[in-house]
Order: structure tokens, then C-alpha cells, then sequence
């Protein structure tokens, strides 16, 4: 099975960019530091359907972790299974997000039905830490936009475009 961490950007940026004399850039590393948090509807281990692309029907999202922080509200992190992400060079087509982070309303206006709850928590320890260690951001579109968005920064890495 292929995974597929989510691009860092395609994500709303937390950093900002400082501009060095001659023209360098240089990241200034003061993320936010999320804080655990719990939300009355989202809990990790629940597994949902969404509303997901035409051709991923059986495709399920599983929360991992809720947290906040204060300029972004609640954070749900969550893992996509079931997807086809199209490779146009016929190489390996990813079939699961490990790691994605999005807003809480945009996880509301996504999901459809609870499937599971008190599921396992799936490792999502490297998908997490990379997004802390680039000071991430969040998705704020729906799911199903946020894979299709994927599956055009995965394409574009062996410089091609999909025909939807």
C-alpha cells in the first residue's frame, strides 16, 4: 500500500517569510504551539464517511487528533484511506493520506455519517512531526478538495497534469 503525507503547500501557512539583504529568504520559526483540546462532536478513533470524489465511495476518514491553537481555532488531524491518487507516469498510485490537518468546520462540512467509533489510532508520528517542524498550516476546504488538491501537487512533482 502507498501513503501519501499531505504537500505542506497546500496548506494555510502559519510562518512568516523575512526578507534578507540580497534578496534571501530565511524562515522565522515562531509556530504556535497547539494545545490538546476536545470537541463534542470529533474524538480520536472515530472513523466517518465524508463526502468524498465520485470514483472514492468506500474512501473513510479516521480522527487522530483534536488540538487548537488560538489564531486558527480547533485543529482536527485526520487520516484518509481509500483514495486513488492517479500517477501519470504509471508509477505507484497512493491510496491513504497518513496526516492531514483541517479546520474543525471544515471536517464538519465534510463528514456524513459515523461509521466507527473507539477505533485504534493509527501512527501518524512522522506526518505529525513534519508538519510541527515546517510550522504548518491547516486545510480549510473539504476533504474531498484537499485530496483532489493533493492528487495535482503529486502529478505535478513528475511534471504532469491530470484530466479530470
Amino acid at each position: 500500500m502507498n501513503s501519501f503525507i499531505a504537500p505542506v503547500a497546500l496548506i494555510v501557512p502559519l510562518t512568516m517569510l523575512i526578507f534578507t539583504p540580497g534578496g534571501v529568504q530565511k524562515e522565522q520559526r515562531h509556530c504556535p504551539e497547539p494545545q490538546a483540546a476536545e470537541d463534542p462532536k470529533f474524538h480520536p478513533g472515530q472513523v466517518w464517511e465524508y463526502h468524498t470524489r465520485p470514483r472514492e465511495k468506500k474512501s473513510t476518514l479516521t480522527i487522530l487528533k483534536i488540538e487548537s491553537i488560538p489564531q486558527l481555532g480547533v485543529i482536527v488531524h485526520i487520516r484518509v484511506d481509500k483514495i486513488r491518487l492517479r500517477n501519470c507516469s504509471g508509477g505507484p498510485e497512493p491510496d491513504k493520506f497518513e496526516h492531514m490537518p483541517f479546520s474543525r468546520d471544515a471536517i464538519d462540512r465534510s463528514v456524513v455519517k459515523l461509521v466507527k467509533d473507539h477505533s485504534d489510532v493509527p501512527n501518524f508520528a512522522e506526518g505529525y512531526a513534519e508538519w510541527r517542524e515546517d510550522c504548518g498550516g491547516i486545510y480549510t476546504i473539504s476533504v474531498a478538495e484537499a485530496i483532489q488538491a493533493g492528487e495535482e501537487v503529486f502529478n505535478n512533482h513528475f511534471g504532469c497534469k491530470l484530466k479530470n
